[in-house]
């Protein structure tokens, strides 16, 4: 396994000024600069002043629970161990819980965690733990309930699960049955080429799954088993014990509407004064909180008098929300920009790690921050990771290509395979073309004193050859690619698995194809980066044989 490291713009223009001149937006982030070391420091003596002993035996007790119940591994059930200490801190990431792991920066995100807490741990002296936060109180199944792969033809592919979530409904709540899981793997299965590794990777997601499991948990499974080797803890939000720790932050949400409101307009005003475009919609009757009625979330937006759940109907007046959380707090649950505030109140949270839009929607989170009377964490951008499995590397060496020259995605077809064909041959086309025009002009210079028509027979005459001869254009670019399908079709198989779709492959692909090729275990070797000083890099990875 080979890896190399640079540095490049993630395309989102708040998350780069974050990236590349933090001076320009330090506002933006409460003076949280990631790269000095005394921001961490300051952050952890504030956290170790406020955050309750009480808090922190609660927390661990749930996720006690919760790891014996996903089957986490004695390293990960360790770094449990070393959260419950008095002195520990917490590097936060997370991710919705997606089908067979979702795409690959859901790895890249708890691999950067892992890395950064080390790093931190190191340098405060004191125990630093990694936390994947699983987002199971989404309620966006179209986000989740696919995955995609490049299949036995070289395209990619798409594989869904046959459910049919519920509108509203939270992944913590919708259970998946045996059918879902198997149809699914069954996909995958037809449409994965024969690799070595290809059974195994299938059994791995198939002993996952537990009857009984939503997506969300045979997620967190999963994840458990890949990361085994790693000291990362599992965090799921929905969980009663979980839930009554975070119910304070409800009620304050609810209590105060009207200063979170505020806030947020300031906050959303500071992003744009700055010259960026807000990268969550605002909404200005949403509460920040969401109403769970029968496992389903509604928005808790303000009618005047109280507030009613957008799409449900069912009103009332502050009051009755508040005693219904007060008996029961998984009724509720945090919108994108409260969600940073339950992690900042239930962890002992230094830092959180997320990807360019995080980072981008963390300036409008401050607004809720400041309504809460809390200061936000440093933000950091997670690795960004391009896998290369063993097949592909073979290719590149074959046609001569480095990754270097494919940072960006391009038409290996046309610039490799094609270029001695088509660029020549559109030469003497145009040359073509050109003496046809010049013929057409002096026929219209000697004929046309015969009226219009002349005109317009002669432009007719134009469009007819300039029809004709891009068709031999093409006829002949086809002969020359049956010629050569071999070579294309190999070419494509690079662009597919780096730029599938023409997309970041860590944003489009899930794992699958990777663990068919080099198996699960191998994935306990990635490299986790840890260095504040660079943050967001970019990382090849060739996982050759």
């Amino acid at each position: 396994m080979k890896c190399t490291v640079y540095e490049a713009p993630t395309g989102n223009p708040l998350a780069d000024a974050h990236l590349f001149s933090f001076d320009r937006v330090h506002h933006l982030y409460d003076d949280q600069d990631p790269r000095d070391i005394a921001t961490y420091r300051a952050r952890a003596a504030d956290i170790l002043r406020t955050y309750a002993p009480d808090t922190r035996a609660s927390l661990v007790q749930a996720l006690r629970s919760f790891h014996d119940e996903i089957g986490a591994s004695p390293a990960q059930n360790r770094a449990l161990d070393r959260l419950a200490q008095p002195d520990a801190l917490a590097v936060v990431t997370g991710q919705q819980a997606g089908l067979f792991t979702g795409p690959i920066y859901s790895l890249a995100k708890a691999l950067t965690a892992i890395g950064v807490a080390r790093e931190l741990e190191r340098r405060l002296e004191r125990p630093v733990v990694p936390v994947f936060w699983i987002a199971s109180e989404d309620h966006d199944a179209e986000e989740v309930n696919h995955a995609h792969v490049v299949d036995r033809l070289g395209e990619v592919a798409r594989i869904e699960l046959p459910h049919r979530f519920q509108p509203h409904q939270m992944m913590y709540c919708e259970v998946l049955t045996a059918h879902d899981v198997r149809a699914a793997l069954n996909q995958a299965d037809a449409r994965l080429y024969d690799a070595s590794h290809k059974l195994e990777a299938l059994h791995a997601v198939w002993s996952a799954w537990r009857e009984g499991d939503s997506l969300a948990m045979w997620f967190a499974r999963l994840m458990a088993r890949l990361l085994a080797e790693q000291g990362l803890v599992f965090f799921d939000p929905c969980l009663p014990s979980i839930r009554r720790l975070a119910w304070p932050v409800f009620r304050r949400a609810l209590e105060g509407v009207e200063e979170v409101v505020r806030r947020l307009d300031d906050a959303y005003a500071e992003v744009e004064r700055a010259g960026f475009v807000p990268e969550v919609i605002r909404d200005p009757r949403h509460s920040t909180v969401f109403a769970v009625i029968d496992g389903k979330r509604f928005v808790l937006e303000t009618n005047g008098r109280g507030f009613v759940a957008r799409g449900h109907g069912e009103a009332g007046e502050l009051s009755k929300w508040l005693a219904r959380g007060d008996v029961d707090p998984t009724g509720f649950s945090a919108n994108v920009l409260l969600r940073p505030v339950v992690q900042d109140v239930v962890l002992p949270t230094l830092a959180y790690v997320g990807g360019p839009s995080e980072i981008a929607y963390y300036p409008l989170a401050r607004g809720v921050f400041h309504a809460h009377g809390r200061r936000m964490p440093p933000v950091i951008l997670r690795q960004r990771m391009r896998l290369v499995p063993p097949s592909v590397a073979r290719l590149l060496r074959k046609h001569d290509l480095s990754l270097d020259e494919l940072r960006d995605s391009c038409d290996l077809v046309a610039t490799r395979a094609m270029a001695d064909v088509t660029e020549p041959l559109r030469r003497d086309i145009d040359g073509w073309m050109e003496r046809v025009r010049s013929t057409l002009r002096s026929l219209e210079a000697s004929y046309g004193a015969a009226g219009p028509d002349v005109r317009a027979i002669l432009e007719r005459q134009e469009q007819v050859e300039e029809r004709a001869w891009r068709d031999l254009e093409r006829r002949i670019v086809r002969a020359w690619k049956r010629r050569r399908q071999d070579q294309i079709r190999q070419l494509r198989q690079i662009e597919r698995c780096l730029f599938p779709d023409g997309y970041p492959q860590e944003r489009r692909l899930c794992p699958l194809n990777f663990w068919s090729e080099v198996g699960t275990r191998a994935f306990s070797e990635l490299p986790t980066w840890s260095s504040i000083s660079q943050m967001g890099p970019v990382i090849d990875v060739v996982m050759d044989n």
